[in-house]
Parts: C-alpha cells; structure tokens; sequence
C-alpha cells in the first residue's frame, strides 16, 4: 500500500467520458453494510464501484491506482474525517466527490461545499436520491 505522505501531488488522468457512459466510482465508506447497500444500488444503476476504501490512505491508493471517475464519500468516517479526504482527493488529484451525510447542520453542509462537491446525498438514501446525484455528477464531469 502507498503511503499518503510518500506520495507526490498528482492529478489522475482523466478518462474521456462519453454521454451515457457508465461512471466508475469509488466509495469512501468505512460501513461495510452502507458500502454493499451503495454498491448494489450502483450497479443496479448501471455503474461500476471500482474499489471501496475505509480509509483515507486506502482511498488514496485505490484512486491513483483504479483512476475513477469520482468519489462517493462519506462525510464522517468511522474515526476520520471524510470531508478531509474528499478535499486531499480534489487537491492533490483532480478527484470529486459526491458525499454522504447523515447530517445537514450548517457545519457540515459549510464544509462539504468548501471542497466543490458533485453533489450530496442524505441518510437514509433512496435509488431515486442516488441517480439523480449520480446523473447530474456524471453532466458535472462531461
């Protein structure tokens, strides 16, 4: 595994997207239970979780590693912080995010919009909720 610190700024290639195409997305989700819910509802909709991290090194390296198209990140990981991730991703690779939140206090809403997300998506959340964050992200990123 890379260490985050051993790991010089760089933007991920993008790859080029077509309309319709479906999205590869990595999830920033240290719930196993959430991160299998989110990943069935994404292929379901017709795109691909291409890695699952927990962490914020393992997002790192899944990211440089699998090249997504963006990241679903939850807001407050188990012992972390999401929004930090979320914005190392923006910042040091070129990677957005649409979050998952379970809180929408202005904190954190303040927060999350400091980092350009792709959208947001509250707890519980529903197939519609999630395609419709999905399909404006994947116009986001065209």
């Amino acid at each position: 595994m890379l260490r985050i610190d051993a790991i010089a700024k760089q933007h991920l290639p993008h790859r080029t997207r077509t309309p319709g195409q479906p999205l590869r997305v990595l999830l920033v989700e240290h719930d196993p239970g959430i991160a299998d819910a989110l990943s069935v509802a994404m292929a379901d909709l017709g795109h691909t979780v291409c890695g699952i991290a927990r962490t914020e090194c393992e997002a790192v390296d899944l990211a440089l590693r699998e090249r997504p198209d963006l990241a679903m990140t939850d807001a407050h990981l188990g012992g972390g912080d999401g929004i930090a991730v979320a914005r190392r991703l923006n910042l040091d690779h070129g990677l957005r995010s649409i979050f998952l939140s379970g809180n929408s206090d202005h904190g954190t809403m303040a927060r999350i919009t400091e980092t350009y997300p792709l959208g947001v998506v509250h707890r519980p959340f529903s197939h519609a909720q999630l395609k419709i964050a999905l399909d404006l992200a994947a116009r986001r990123l065209r």
